[in-house]
């Protein structure tokens, strides 16, 4: 009775340390399945992102910046372009007309292009021009398309993120706020650049749909838009001009 009581309990602990041993090893086999799987998408989607994006870069984003913009034809800022630009220090930048949206400026394999639309320099003065083209030409100089990309292919590896999409959307609105203090940095103008934000966002929109639309200037509600809210980009501009000793118009605060 007693050997049999002692080979009852010594099979019934070696089962139990048998099986043991047996979860621990497929514990570890499950983790390091779930650590292949996980780095195998995850390298797969970072590839597949990247590239995509060098696809679109080459071929998509030409293809669409031909259709977005016209011939150079904005003579009556050409020559303040030019030495707006040499006074920045950027070189290898032209200036078209863009066909949609009001203005947007893009660095396209080493080669930065500032497209502002006819009917906008119309509606400005010529200081809101100027700074106008200054901001876009701030977004070349900070390298805001390289900032911007790296945001977005963060996205694209991850597309149902919701948290990369707050930052892609964060770091889309830091970029532009940062391009209109540089912008007055280079202009000494600040007041010219929110009387542009406002005159823009009043022109309508006709014909431009989905990433052309609002390029300048867009709306800024809610947490998921790349545009600063247009109040918020205006009383930035407003304390630059305070900070500057420059009389603030009625008309703009209003």
């Amino acid at each position: 009775m007693l050997v049999s009581s002692l080979f009852s309990w010594s099979f019934l602990g070696s089962s139990l340390v048998l099986c043991v041993a047996l979860l621990n090893q497929y514990a570890k086999f499950w983790d390091l399945t779930i650590r292949e799987v996980f780095g195998g998408s995850l390298l797969a989607s970072i590839t597949f992102a990247t590239v995509m994006t060098f696809i679109a870069r080459k071929h998509a984003f030409t293809k669409t910046l031909e259709r977005m913009t016209g011939s150079a034809g904005l003579q009556s800022i050409g020559t303040g372009f030019t030495l707006l630009a040499s006074r920045m220090g950027i070189q290898g930048v032209s200036l078209r007309e863009a066909t949609l949206g009001s203005a947007f400026s893009i660095n396209l394999n080493g080669h930065g292009v500032v497209a502002v639309s006819p009917e906008l320099v119309a509606s400005l003065t010529p200081d809101e021009a100027e700074a106008v083209v200054a901001h876009e030409l701030s977004h070349i100089k900070n390298a805001d398309s390289t900032a911007k990309g790296l945001a977005r292919l963060a996205r694209a590896a991850f597309p149902f993120d919701p948290v990369l999409r707050l930052v892609e959307a964060a770091v889309h609105r830091e970029r532009e706020l940062w391009a209109d203090r540089v912008a007055v940095g280079f202009t000494r103008k600040p007041l010219a650049l929110a009387s542009a934000l406002v005159k823009a966002s009043s022109r309508p929109r006709a014909g431009t749909t989905g990433h052309t639309a609002g390029l300048f200037v867009g709306n800024g509600r809610g947490l998921f838009s790349p545009y600063p809210d247009l109040e918020r980009r205006v009383d930035a501009l407003l304390d630059l001009a305070r900070k500057m000793e420059i009389a603030t118009s009625p008309a703009i605060v209003a």
